[in-house]
């Protein structure tokens, strides 16, 4: 099929011309998102045209297809024949299409004011129009508008189910013509892309506009576009705009540093149009960095000269570092550019907790507390974080576990639901704990609901790192999350949400057996928060199976359903099962499927039977749940959430609590988050004013002094390094642009389900080239490493190589590889590789924290 012309205007004829391969009868029809016309036609073997009126209606334009057909002729020997054609008819719309022009400077400057008068033509006399800009990939109006759509109507007919009348079998299809090819994804972007937006802007009665832009820091060239549209017609405009300054500075700087890590800014200085003479540097540092002074900072350059310098560069601490360079003509002209450095600890934080009681007061003293820097003096300036609570009530350090959830630093459904989930109730705590205003913490909030709607599958479940799974926990937990947002108001979308829901009460039908009852247990609690819960089944459950239900979380949430059914007599019951089996466990917690330990299970016992508002009594669970977490060295993120749930319900315990803090007056519970900076400024006293003693924790967490020493707990982690075809390599010193291959094996003693971390932090001067590396017959040249375990999930970011891996039973012997390069020179930490479970973060492992050395590339 073909037709005479490209476009084709409203009332013309277009003629369709059909080369066919034998002759027969044409079906001939026109769509456009319904059909407009269809007639049949014969056609010879030498091929027949047709005409066809193009309509007002269509649009931009409407497919053209043609159904050839030949019947069987037995005598002839040849069976029956059909051949498909089909074409794009496109409708010519250049008077529903505007054009944009800009008047762009030859060059312009960064660090300046950017006018850009912008002319729209095309337009009728009095008609308005507005226009967009920005400095992004440009869009196409005009082809989403007019362009050629995808076709929309399907084709039936029986014609290839047809049996071959000369042989008995059935009839075969061919096809062919332009299908879709292949298409490769392309590694993220290492640079922050320029993107400005004007906003929309009203163009006048001559089809101008004027739109300034304020230009960063840049040099480059930046691509303009342009969108105008009216009531009846859109049009776009491009250019290309140069932006650089008259003399123009290249850095090379590392992505970041560790504490007393060394290295440098690299300076190439090209002199484009400045004016030729005396030229000096100045380098400013802000925030934990230094910079020193190599001897060069003045110098001559002419007309097209170029200069090159390096600046030594050291960390001195933890934080956001800046470094400010300023070129600077001995006629005064100056040229200023600064740069992001952050400084990363190189080994993880360490948690120190004191608990304290005040006594009451007495003789109108009371019990006093005062924090000084002292608490940070063993930690690296800038990584200290030290968060205090005073309470009557559940002795749990609120500001604390906020910070350390917020602390984590992997994002799996989970772990997002949990950092989350508290921030629905625990505003102020955040406020207090420096986490943001209501906006920002909204936003956190909703960011979560997001991300965590990317993990959901067709089907409403919930992956752990992707779209779908198969765990009925974790489907219940997150929409456990879902239900409460929706419930202060978050938009949740609802298709989702019943999604979500439906998931649950399939899951529950499918179960044929108890089996510990986790799961059933917290989807009918969620069914049940969301009136979609069956009470007889939860009835039947606490009359006559509740001793299945394993864990005390499991016997719980049937009493939290049944108290948000209105059974409040049969909610107690199963509370007080609940608190049984948590006070005297009758299994080791090693092995659980629902992220869970002893603590967890304790504080959502908390958490339930404070919304149940029964008659159980909470003070004996709440001193239980405190010795439980005082016997902890460590926390996951499920006891921080829903330890941080069980305080917010238990607030009301500490209403008339009195304080009195550096002279100015507090009612109620205290939580505080300060800095060992901080309190070297400002040393923090509380007294306690009340009548009754009080009790405190203070938490200081922060990177320490002192290297903390290889360790294996539960699980062995190795690290090692090897030139590209298999040779060990000592990082003692290495050479710029040297790649390695990086070779871990972790390997867990015991066989129990698990959900491990292993995370790779590399040293200032490295960069990953290739994030994973396969083994076995994919391996190539790199077979000599064997063979590769295959995560659940990976991640590479500019300071860390991270893998996760999910075990149901079995031998736990892992090993990842990837590959680094050495990119900037210096002097380097090399931090420690580190394993975890992280739902038993006792069950770690870490090698040592070391030094290494990157020496410049040798010339050539």
């Amino acid at each position: 099929m073909s037709l005479d012309k490209s476009t084709y205007r409203p009332g013309e004829t277009a003629r369709l011309h059909l080369a066919a391969r034998y002759a027969g009868k044409a079906l001939i029809t026109v769509t456009a998102g319904g059909l407009i016309e269809m007639k049949t036609v014969d056609v010879p073997a030498s091929g027949t045209t047709i005409d066809l009126q193009v309509g007002e209606s269509w649009g931009a334009g409407a497919y053209v297809t043609a159904s050839l057909y030949r019947p069987m002729n037995v005598a002839a020997a040849r069976n029956p024949a059909r051949s498909l054609g089909l074409s794009w008819l496109a409708v010519d719309n250049s008077d529903r299409t505007l054009g944009v022009s800009f008047k762009t400077p030859d060059i312009a400057t960064p660090g300046t004011e950017l006018v850009l008068p912008v002319t729209v033509t095309g337009l009728e006399a009095g008609q308005a129009a507005r226009v967009t800009v920005a400095a992004d990939q440009p869009p196409d109006p005009s082809d989403w508008y007019f362009g050629q759509r995808r076709l929309a109507a399907e084709m039936r007919d029986l014609y290839g189910r047809l049996i071959n009348g000369l042989e008995g079998s059935r009839g075969t299809l061919r096809s062919g013509g332009d299908g879709p090819g292949l298409s490769i994804n392309g590694a993220p972007e290492t640079e922050q892309p320029v993107s400005l937006f004007s906003g929309i802007v009203t163009v006048d009665a001559d089809g101008k506009a004027e739109i300034s832009f304020d230009l960063p820091p840049f040099n480059g060239t930046l691509r303009l576009m342009a969108m105008a549209w009216s009531a009846n017609a859109v049009g776009q405009g491009t250019a290309d705009l140069i932006v650089r300054d008259p003399v123009v500075l290249t850095s090379s700087l590392p992505r970041f540093l560790a504490p007393g890590d060394s290295s440098r800014l690299r300076l190439d200085i090209t002199n484009l149009d400045g004016p030729a003479g005396g030229w000096s540097l100045e380098v400013r540092t802000a925030g934990p960095v230094a910079a020193g002074d190599d001897g060069q900072n003045n110098f001559s350059l002419g007309a097209g000269d170029r200069y090159a310098t390096e600046i030594p560069i050291t960390a001195t601490g933890a934080g956001d570092g800046i470094v400010t360079v300023s070129l600077i003509h001995d006629d005064g002209m100056e040229i200023t550019r600064s740069w992001d450095l952050p400084v990363r600890a190189a080994q993880p934080p360490v948690t120190r907790r004191n608990l304290q009681t005040l006594a009451g007061r007495e003789d109108g003293k009371g019990g006093r507390l005062i924090l000084t820097s002292d608490l940070a003096a063993e930690f690296v300036p800038g990584t200290s974080r030290i968060s205090l609570t005073v309470s009557r009530g559940l002795f749990a350090d609120l500001p604390g576990l906020l910070t350390s959830l917020d602390r984590y630093p992997y994002g799996c459904a989970e772990q997002t639901t949990s950092r989350a989930l508290p921030l629905l109730y625990a505003n102020q705590v955040a406020r207090e704990a420096g986490l943001g205003d209501d906006d920002e913490l909204r936003q956190r909030i909703e960011d979560a609901i997001a991300r965590v709607l990317l993990y959901q599958g067709s089907n409403g479940s919930f992956g752990l790192w992707g779209p779908g799974g198969n765990d009925l926990w974790l489907d219940a937990y997150v929409t456990d999350f879902l239900g409460r947002a929706r419930a202060q108001g978050y938009k949740v979308p609802g298709i989702a949400f019943a999604q979500a829901l439906d998931r649950l009460e399939n899951g529950i039908s499918y179960i044929n057996d108890i089996d510990g009852g986790q799961n059933i247990a917290y989807a009918l609690y969620v069914l049940a928060r969301n009136a979609r819960a069956s009470i007889g089944d939860l009835r039947y459950y606490v009359d006559s199976r509740l001793e299945e239900f394993k864990t005390p979380l499991a016997k719980a949430q049937l009493g939290g359903a049944l108290a948000q059914m209105g059974d409040n007599k049969r909610a107690a019951i199963a509370l007080r099962a609940a608190f049984t089996a948590l006070v005297e466990p009758t299994e080791r917690y090693t092995a659980r499927g629902d992220y869970g330990s002893r603590l967890r299970d304790g504080a959502a016992l908390l958490t339930i039977a404070a919304e149940a508002k029964t008659d159980f009594a909470m003070a004996p669970v709440t001193r239980l749940v405190e010795k439980i977490r005082a016997g902890a060295t460590y926390t996951s993120t499920q006891e921080n959430a829903w330890l941080l749930l069980a305080a917010y319900g238990l607030m009301d315990a500490d209403d008339g609590l009195e304080l009195i803090v550096d002279g100015l007056d507090h009612r109620g519970r205290l939580g505080r988050v300060f800095t060992g900076e901080s309190l070297a400024d400002a040393p923090v006293e509380i007294e306690n004013a009340d009548q009754t003693e009080v009790r405190t924790i203070v938490t200081v967490t922060g990177v320490p002094l002192t290297p903390e020493p290889p360790r294996s707990n539960g699980l062995t982690i190795t690290r090692d390094y090897f030139t590209l075809d298999g040779m060990p390599v000592d990082l003692a010193t290495v050479t710029q642009n040297q790649r390695f291959a990086v070779v871990i094996e972790v390997e867990e003693d015991n066989n129990w389900p698990s959900r491990l971390i292993v995370a790779d932090y590399l040293p200032a001067g490295f960069e990953i080239e290739n994030p994973r590396l396969v083994g076995g017959e994919e391996a190539g040249a790199f077979n000599w490493i064997g063979e590769i375990s295959q995560p659940s999930h990976t991640e590479f970011r500019d300071d860390r190589f991270v893998a996760s891996f999910e075990k149901s039973d079995g031998e736990g012997l892992y090993r990842v590889a990837y590959i680094v390069r050495a990119v900037s020179p210096g002097v380097f930490a090399l931090p420690p590789a580190l394993a975890e479970d992280m739902y038993r973060p006792g069950i770690e492992a870490r090698t040592a924290l070391g030094r290494i050395e990157v020496v410049g590339a040798s010339s050539r």
